[in-house]
């Protein structure tokens, strides 16, 4: 096997990276971030693939979140960049303020954390 063929079976190809991207969005914004059902001034849209300053952020985040897991720098990560762009993401300022979609919340129990919800985006999306 020459050199060359074993780097075209290393890369991921673009239709891979964005799915990656998409699982990471879905899996992380649902297990780390809450929106509670009362008005507050946090705000999510479920769509947030439609929003092309939240994919911004989030795909910064994305890629800065990938270096830090390699390089075990996560605490830095938080701090650096998750704190602050979820400031932005979720403030009433954000990319979703101006989202006017009713936003869902899984049926719970008392003790149940409201997560946030997300639509998958269509199969022909790219960010």
């Amino acid at each position: 096997m020459t050199d060359h063929h074993h780097e075209q079976d290393d890369e991921v190809n673009e239709g891979e990276l964005i799915q990656q991207f998409v699982m990471w969005v879905e899996m992380f914004v649902h297990d780390v971030e809450s929106v509670p059902d009362e008005p507050t001034g946090r705000h999510w849209c479920p769509e947030w693939w439609q929003h092309p300053e939240a994919v911004a952020r989030l795909k910064s985040l994305h890629e800065a979140y990938k270096q830090a897991d390699e390089e075990n720098t996560m605490s830095a990560w938080w701090i650096q960049h998750w704190d602050p762009q979820a400031r932005t993401l979720f403030s009433g300022a954000g990319p979703f303020k101006g989202c006017q979609r009713k936003h869902a919340f899984l049926d719970r129990a008392e003790d149940y954390t409201p997560r946030l919800v997300t639509v998958a985006p269509p199969a022909e999306w790219t960010p």
